[in-house]
């Protein structure tokens, strides 16, 4: 399923980000942020058209969103790239950064995962503020 697929981009990029030294997100991990949201667009794009064929009016709805969501969380990332800033991630990140590797597990197991998507860029967009 492409929605599985989605979540695994999003499973590196916060364990990326979980990771990253000192806890400062610089420039490179930024930019591998932004390679694997624009990965993430495409895949909700093509979800949508998908859905969009299928008359499946609920998804449509919901990969619109994603896509919105993931637009303006690509936004955030970029802006961030051009001020070449260093993003500190503090102690509630990382602990919110877990929950959500957990939630993407749950989410694998139980097929909810463009609702899970959605909130994970929110995330991700609130991040890079």
């Amino acid at each position: 399923m492409a929605t599985n697929k989605i979540l695994n981009t999003f499973a590196e990029i916060i364990s990326q980000l979980k990771e990253v030294p000192d806890n400062k997100i610089d420039l490179q991990h930024l930019n591998n942020t932004e390679e694997k949201l624009q990965d993430i667009l495409s895949q909700l794009q093509f979800e949508l058209l998908n859905a969009q064929k299928q008359k499946n009016w609920e998804k449509v709805n919901k990969f619109k969103l994603a896509v919105s969501e993931c637009q303006l969380t690509l936004n955030k990332v970029r802006a961030a790239i051009i001020n070449v800033s260093i993003i500190g991630i503090n102690q509630n990140n990382l602990a919110q950064m877990q929950k959500i590797l957990e939630e993407i597990d749950t989410a694998r197991k139980t097929q909810v995962n463009i609702d899970l998507a959605i909130r994970l860029l929110g995330f991700l967009r609130r991040l890079f503020l």
